[in-house]
């Protein structure tokens, strides 16, 4: 699907060092990062609400926040795409590190937000009700976002993005959340055992650590470049 939707949308696509192809490829990234965070984003609210699902509704809500970052990959791409002028001998592509900075601080955000609702759900639980669609639709969300992680992790190694690179690993972060989501709920409906709370807290602080992980990376690249 990658390849296809590569060969649909971006010309000359092979050629990787061309800044209008890389700027075609960052585009292509987060027009499909909108469209599929969206639809993750209104089919898991809608159902978290109709189910009465606190950890599906959050989950929706991240996914919402993931809308953002890929308006952030479009700006972020838009203005490292700009020739160089005089103010900016080297080009404008060092701002694409700047991008990946504020992805990388939005996923540690994410991280720690998640972990606040995480400890809320162990001190008040509440109460499920699971039925089969509101596991196919978990387990369609994950293996969505599986792809989504891939998508950005290709493109970003053809073009060497950090910005690409960075998303990817916020799309790893939305699955293994989805997929704790998924867990607690088989679990609970199969046990009655509500452990919403404490496998939120194992994934929040993964994204956390990986969040604090990438700032550093990015950092490390900013100070590195030429000014």
């Amino acid at each position: 699907m990658q390849k296809l939707l590569v060969k649909l949308f971006i010309k000359n696509y092979k050629d990787y060092q061309d800044p209008k192809v890389r700027h075609a490829y960052g585009t292509l990234s987060g027009f499909v990062g909108i469209f599929t965070n969206l639809f993750l984003s209104g089919f898991k609210i809608i159902t978290g609400i109709l189910i009465g699902s606190v950890a599906i509704t959050a989950d929706g809500l991240n996914n919402l926040s993931d809308v953002s970052t890929s308006i952030i990959t479009l700006i972020g791409f838009k203005i490292s795409s700009l020739p160089a002028d005089k103010n900016h001998p080297y080009g404008h592509q060092r701002l694409e590190y700047v991008t990946g900075l504020v992805i990388s601080f939005i996923i540690f955000l994410v991280g720690g937000i998640l972990l606040k609702s995480s400890i809320e759900k162990i001190i008040t639980p509440s109460e499920l009700i699971i039925e089969n669609f509101t596991l196919i639709m978990l387990s369609a969300a994950i293996l969505l976002k599986f792809w989504q992680s891939s998508f950005y992790r290709k493109n970003g190694k053809l073009i060497n993005s950090k910005t690409l690179i960075t998303t990817s690993v916020d799309s790893r972060n939305d699955y293994l959340q989805t997929s704790a989501v998924l867990v607690s709920c088989l679990i609970y409906r199969y046990w009655g055992l509500n452990l919403d709370g404490y496998i939120g807290i194992l994934v929040s602080i993964m994204i956390i650590i990986s969040g604090i992980g990438l700032i550093k990376d990015t950092t490390s690249l900013l100070i590195g470049e030429a000014p």
